[in-house]
This record gives C-alpha cells, sequence and structure tokens, in this order.
C-alpha cells in the first residue's frame, strides 16, 4: 500500500516537471523566434482569412486548429481544441472537444495605425474565447456522464510571427488544457 502511495506521488511530481519543462521549451521557442528582428522591415502585416492549426502542450497534449480573421487592429475567431491526452496516456480521464468563439485586440495593429509604425514582424493579440466542450469516454460512470457538456470561457495571448519567407508561426497561450498552442497560419 506505501508502495502505490510512493508510486502516486513520484507520478504527480514528474507530471508537476513535466509540464514546467513544456512551458519552458515553449516560451523559449517563443522567443527565439521572435526576439530576432525581421530581416525585411518592409513586411505587411498578416491580414485577411487564415487557418490557424497546430500542436498543444502544457496540461496534456492535444491539437488546435480554428478560423482567424486577421484585421488590422482586430481579430475574429473559431477554434476547435482537442484533448488527446486520454487517448496518448490511457488515463481514466475524459477526451475534450471545445469548439471556442472569440475576438482579439491586436496590441502593435494599434500601434501601427495610431502611431504609424512600420509592422515589426510579430504581433501580440490579447482575446477572450468562448464556447462549448463535449467530453467523450467508454469507461464513463454515472457522474462522468453528467458532466460531458461544459461551458468555457478562455482569455488567450497570443503571438504570431510573419517569417521573411511568407509563414506566419504563433505560440498561443489559453487557459484551457492544454493550454500553450504552437503551429502555423495557413492560407485557405
Amino acid at each position: 500500500m506505501r508502495e502505490v502511495a510512493r508510486i502516486k506521488q513520484t507520478d504527480g511530481l514528474l507530471f508537476r516537471l513535466h509540464g514546467k519543462c513544456v512551458l519552458g521549451v515553449a516560451l523559449g521557442v517563443a522567443f527565439i523566434t521572435l526576439a530576432v528582428p525581421g530581416a525585411d522591415a518592409r513586411q505587411q502585416a498578416p491580414e485577411g482569412i487564415f487557418v490557424q492549426a497546430g500542436l498543444a502542450g502544457a496540461g496534456g497534449y492535444g491539437a488546435a486548429i480554428g478560423l482567424v480573421g486577421a484585421r488590422r487592429m482586430h481579430t475574429r475567431e473559431a477554434h476547435l481544441v482537442a484533448e488527446l491526452d486520454p487517448l496518448l496516456r490511457k488515463s481514466t480521464e475524459q477526451i475534450r472537444l471545445a469548439l471556442l468563439l472569440g475576438a482579439s485586440l491586436r496590441l502593435f495593429g494599434v500601434e501601427r495605425t495610431v502611431g504609424n509604425v512600420a509592422y515589426r514582424g510579430y504581433d501580440v493579440d490579447l482575446g477572450v474565447r468562448a464556447g462549448p466542450a463535449l467530453s467523450f469516454s467508454t469507461r464513463d460512470n454515472t457522474v462522468a456522464r453528467n458532466s460531458r457538456f461544459s461551458l468555457l470561457i478562455e482569455p488567450s495571448v497570443r503571438i504570431s510571427h510573419r517569417r521573411p519567407e511568407g509563414r506566419v508561426w504563433y505560440v498561443d497561450l489559453g487557459t484551457i488544457k492544454p493550454a500553450i498552442r504552437i503551429g502555423l497560419w495557413l492560407r485557405p
């Protein structure tokens, strides 16, 4: 019995350390990608409709795909975020899909509009998303079946970076598991 308790404590410690490592790696990648000034200062900020696709980590593993309508000072968004950690680790938790609709304010877009400043090569978006989530599991008990549907609100920060060749990378930090999403904006 003591051995099982010790294993559970160790597993929890490893998960906390793993989550911190994922967060550290994601922030490091974001810093390296975004801190380097753009090679072409005449680049234009990405505007229009994009498909945002990426992988997610920190608090679990998953994937995210959505549509982003980027304007100069704001974005309108629809995202499908999937927490797939129970499939990969065979845990007792439920797989969750969330459909989030929202908008964000592009901080440097405001600066470009009001101050007539050139595009820096990256944008910082502060936003809020909300929507329904549905959980699935083959091992549901009565309590789990009753908690399949939920409504979520997620404040978020996204950093998007346009590379000189035209690709747009993003790092999205939210509050819904998995909390860190990294990927590309693609033209439909």
